[in-house]
């Protein structure tokens, strides 16, 4: 009866440190939201303003603006990263930034973003392959690629927003302030749920997987080595994809196809190769941190973070629409 009484006080306790994240994390993404939606209607005013005759589509216009896009989302991901702070408080400067388990050297660095690119490719792939699935049920989600192609734009405020500001604000975040605060229940499970909550995140159902790959890394790197390798490798991840993504545009859709393609593979086999030197290192890390099946489970039956995906979940819906 005591050890029963005392599982349900754990569960308890297990429950409300749950929901204390969940709602940061509900909170940080109203606060993201309503900040871009603010800012899309005050200029919009201000466009009125200036030219009274304005049209509905020339207010529109003003969304693809890659300018004012990129300066708006660095507003927004500052702002909504207050709630993230109260909830840590002095854990996040005190604990976060600061927990370095290892120190990593270039060769570290090296192996992991040669499986970061990997990643890249492949989730690339499988994406179009998710894309083909969906057109043989009448659905598509092409909107989302064109979403991801907007971010491509020449701006310098779009360009610091997807390769400086928004990877280290998200690092803070899942890598920092998630990663750390569930770290005491498994290093598995911190690193796995970080990683489908930092996928989930972009709402968009092309980035998904491949966020949840790359998250897994940078968690496993953030937990082994510290969240400054994290921030290093996840800034200089989105710089080379912004680069080939440049470089793509000048030399042509086809030979970009196999210049991505070559590299894809060159990658994949090293990580193959390193995958199978290390092999008994990786099973016995996987073996030393299991994930129990009831933390999973109390986790993602916490009504916060049910809020939190369900919201996610719905952002990725948006881009999914009939086949026309």
């Amino acid at each position: 009866m005591d050890d029963n009484n005392e599982a349900k006080s754990i569960n308890k306790s297990m429950k409300k440190d749950f929901n204390k994240l969940g709602l940061a994390l509900v909170m940080y993404t109203i606060i993201l939201n309503v900040v871009v939606l603010i800012g899309v209607v005050v200029a919009m005013i201000i466009q009125a303003i200036k030219n009274p005759n304005m049209s509905e589509v020339q207010a529109m216009q003003i969304l693809d603006d890659a300018s004012f896009t990129g300066t708006l989302s660095i507003i927004a991901v500052i702002i909504a990263f207050i709630p993230i702070l109260i909830y840590r408080k002095k854990k996040f400067f005190q604990y976060d930034l600061k927990v370095v388990n290892k120190k990593f050297t270039l060769k570290t660095i090296l192996i992991a973003f040669i499986i970061l690119f990997s990643i890249n490719g492949t989730m690339g792939v499988l994406a179009e392959v998710l894309e083909f699935l969906l057109n043989t049920v009448g659905l598509t989600a092409s909107s989302s690629l064109e979403a991801l192609e907007a971010l491509n734009q020449p701006a310098i405020s779009l360009f610091l927003y997807t390769c400086l500001i928004g990877p280290i604000f998200e690092e803070f975040v899942y890598r920092g302030v998630v990663l750390r605060n569930l770290e005491k229940y498994g290093k598995w499970f911190a690193i796995l749920v970080s990683s489908i909550l930092f996928g989930l995140m972009h709402g968009n159902f092309y980035q998904i997987f491949m966020a949840i790959g790359v998250g897994i890394v940078l968690g496993y790197v953030a937990t082994e080595y510290s969240i400054k390798m994290s921030i290093i490798l996840h800034i200089f991840n989105n710089t080379i994809v912004q680069l080939m993504s440049e470089v793509n545009s000048y030399v042509g859709e086809n030979v970009g196809t196999i210049i991505d393609y070559g590299i894809t593979i060159i990658c994949i086999i090293i990580v193959i190769s390193i995958f199978i030197r290390y092999k008994d290192t990786i099973k016995q890390w996987v073996e030393n941190n299991r994930i129990e099946k009831k933390i999973i489970i109390s986790f993602f039956t916490t009504i916060t973070i049910i809020i939190k995906i369900g919201f996610d979940l719905f952002m990725v819906a948006q881009g999914i629409t009939r086949l026309r």
